[in-house]
């Protein structure tokens, strides 16, 4: 099994171990975290954040990093490494700014769009600069990964 756990850039600095912690902790059946790199080496802070805390548990993950050409420069380049990344995932796990969820644009909304498109289960989650998490929205038709949700009436301290 190949989980995506992404972030937005906008999120607040810092709160990935606090949201991950029991989520990788859960996922003993996972083989590989998949997550977003860039083109050049520096990831963002959300995916390094878990990056580290994969190490930390013995857990397997990928860096997925867009491959520009001619054919693909840029920012298509980018959306052909989410497609992938969708169509090679169980489930995807997306955290989003306040900001990402209500504009319904930018990278991380994108994954969301891949796999609602493509019928994989997702669980989305915004956070607030207060660490407050509030479930955005999940398509898991069949609940087969319930027991990754995040319980969101738990604030998550600063």
């Amino acid at each position: 099994m190949k989980v995506i756990i992404a972030g937005s850039r906008r999120l607040p600095r810092g709160e990935a171990p606090r949201l991950l912690i029991s989520i990788l902790s859960a996922l003993f059946d996972v083989d590989t975290v998949l997550l977003r790199g860039r083109a050049s080496m520096t990831a963002g802070q959300f995916e390094r954040d878990i990056a580290n805390l994969c190490d930390f548990l013995s857990q397997p993950f990928e860096w997925c990093r867009p491959e520009p050409s001619e054919e693909n420069p840029g920012r298509v380049s980018v959306y052909i490494r989410d497609m992938e990344m969708v169509e090679q995932c169980d489930l995807a796990i997306l955290f989003f700014s306040p900001g990402d969820a209500e504009d319904g644009y930018s990278g991380t909304y994108h994954l969301l769009d891949k796999c609602l498109d493509i019928g994989r289960p997702v669980h989305a989650y915004t956070v607030n600069d207060k660490g407050e998490v509030a479930r955005f929205g999940d398509y898991d038709p069949d609940h087969q990964f319930d027991h990754l949700a995040l319980d969101t009436r738990v604030r998550i301290e600063t």
